[in-house]
């Protein structure tokens, strides 16, 4: 399963990407198995972290998720800190199965950048073409 990890202007966009991600699942539009959330505010010293944000329910619940599904690795989440400067956010994601095109449409006018990724390098190229293409309109 591939893990994402995207930056946003402003400390509140990965919240927006969040909402998004949980519709677009609902939706059998793409399969989120976990995301974290990396918010530096524009006066904090440094990012903060919120991780396993799609987790629901109870702490045994949770517990359950986590065995079931893969988790996002904290070298991701570690290394995605220092791709922030104050007054961003990111989202890194562990996720399958995601319809491209739709999703990219979804994200239309967020001003979302890629980061990081396990990606190899022509899967990382098509993604951002279509959020490229997104952002766009096109």
């Amino acid at each position: 399963m591939p893990t994402t990890a995207w930056r946003f202007a402003g400390t509140e966009g990965a919240d927006g990407a969040v909402l998004k991600l949980k519709a677009l699942d609902a939706q059998d539009l793409i399969d989120v198995q976990d995301v974290a959330v990396l918010r530096w505010p524009q006066y904090a010293g440094a990012p903060t972290v919120q991780e396993h944000v799609t987790d629901e329910g109870t702490m045994v619940s949770s517990l359950m998720r986590k065995i079931k599904h893969e988790t996002v690795d904290g070298s991701m989440i570690e290394t995605v800190k220092t791709d922030l400067m104050p007054g961003t956010s990111a989202v890194v994601m562990l996720s399958s199965g995601a319809v491209i095109d739709q999703v990219a449409r979804a994200f239309q006018g967020n001003g979302m950048e890629l980061i990081r990724s396990d990606l190899s390098v022509p899967e990382q190229d098509h993604l951002r073409e279509m959020i490229r293409q997104a952002q766009q309109g096109s």
